[in-house]
């Protein structure tokens, strides 16, 4: 069944009004009828079910059959990473990290980093197009761009630091996670440098190795994501 994705819905809402664009795309390109069954979320957890009642290319109406509000997952994994180079490869990786179910991610600038300017409209727009894709119901939250150190300022909860330096760090596959709520770093092509790992550590953070083999920044952050989320998912 057809996902959409509007902040407008909600639980109570009866009869619903797709924004031009989508009407577009239902009546044109998909080629929908009267009585096509589509669902809709806000992205944070409702998914409201409902039928076309009205179609043409400036105005699609439909009607409720249900909506339920689905709870948040438990156990959350955030993920900071620098920017890549390509803007491609970022895109790539916020909607693999979507269909992943990560919580939240958050562009860190650090001293080696290539990139320091992204463009947070277009990731959330990458973001909506693979939740819609992967039919879930919780949007990863894009925050705006922000330098290691302020992050680590306002790390809440556990934390691990992935990098390359030949410090004593643990295997991930190895790491027992002992918390519902995780933040995994990463660092630019160029790694971190010796001073912001160190700063990690001191800020609590535990050093973690992603394997032998030297990873893309992007293939970095997928691998280490999954690596968590497999670990919750046997709990």
């Amino acid at each position: 069944m057809l996902l959409f994705h509007d902040t407008q819905i909600k639980i109570e809402t009866q009869n619903f009004i797709f924004q031009r664009s989508d009407s577009k795309h239902l009546a044109k390109v998909l080629r929908k009828g009267i009585g096509t069954e589509i669902k809709i979320t806000d992205g944070k957890g409702i998914e409201w079910t409902g039928k076309l009642t009205f179609l043409t290319p400036q105005k699609v109406c439909a009607k409720k059959i249900e909506a339920v509000k689905h709870d948040r997952p438990k156990k959350l994994i955030h993920l900071a990473i620098a920017p890549t180079k390509s803007n491609e490869r970022m895109e790539w990786l916020v909607e693999k990290l979507t269909e992943l179910g990560i919580s939240s991610i958050t562009p860190i600038l650090c001293k080696h980093s290539e990139r320091k300017v992204i463009k947070t409209k277009r990731l959330i727009k990458i973001a909506i197009s693979a939740l819609k894709q992967s039919n879930q119901f919780f949007l990863p939250e894009i925050k705006p761009i922000t330098s290691f150190k302020d992050f680590l300022k306002t790390l809440q909860h556990s934390g691990l630091i992935a990098h390359c330096h030949p410090t004593p760090k643990i295997a991930l596959s190895e790491y027992l996670i002992q918390t519902n709520e995780i933040s995994l770093c990463v660092g630019p092509e160029g790694d971190f440098s010796p001073s912001e790992i160190e700063l990690a550590t001191l800020s609590g953070l535990t050093p973690v190795s992603l394997g032998k083999q030297r990873y893309r920044t992007e293939t970095a952050g997928i691998l280490g994501c999954h690596s968590i989320s497999q670990q919750y998912q046997k709990k």
